[in-house]
């Protein structure tokens, strides 16, 4: 990674964290918001190959599914309130440091695989395009809580 990524990772986690320290109203259509920007600044960026043998494929499925465990364990963990029925969510520190942990983890398997299986298929891109995995499965998780809490709080409103 070129310290340009680098401190562009670092923008972007900081605005993320920023982001789930913050009420916010869980709305069906923006649930997805977050993930979209990651995504595609990770797919524009680059810097995501495909796996040229079986431990870069293994590398691959396990950062996909470490992004998809901390979705939903972050998508399970954070916090739902309802005002005026309207469902609002905040992450904590609990689920900050889940999506650090993520971030530091990633960070730390592509610097492994730099220096003991040196070829091109770790980046840049790939650990934005995995958190904006975790970040569509967390918010898929929350917006399915907030449904139920609706039915619960308030079951004649849909």
């Amino acid at each position: 990674m070129t310290a340009t990524q680098i401190l562009m990772l670092i923008a972007l986690t900081c605005w993320s964290v920023y982001k789930q320290t913050i009420r916010t109203e869980v709305n069906g259509k923006g649930r997805f918001k977050m993930a979209k920007i990651y995504g595609i600044v990770g797919l524009v960026v680059g810097g995501f190959y495909l796996p040229t043998d079986a431990i870069a494929w293994a590398t691959v499925v396990l950062s996909v599914g470490a992004s998809a465990l901390v979705g939903v364990m972050r998508g399970n963990l954070t916090r739902l309130s309802v005002e005026d029925g309207k469902v609002f969510s905040q992450g904590n520190a609990l689920t900050i440091g889940l999506f650090l942990g993520l971030v530091a983890f990633k960070f730390l398997l592509g610097t492994w695989l730099y220096f003991n299986h040196p070829q091109p298929h770790n980046g840049f891109g790939e650990i934005l395009v995995l958190i904006a995995i975790m970040v569509a499965v967390q918010a898929q998780i929350v917006w399915l809580r907030a449904q139920k809490v609706v039915a619960i709080s308030m079951p004649s409103v849909k």
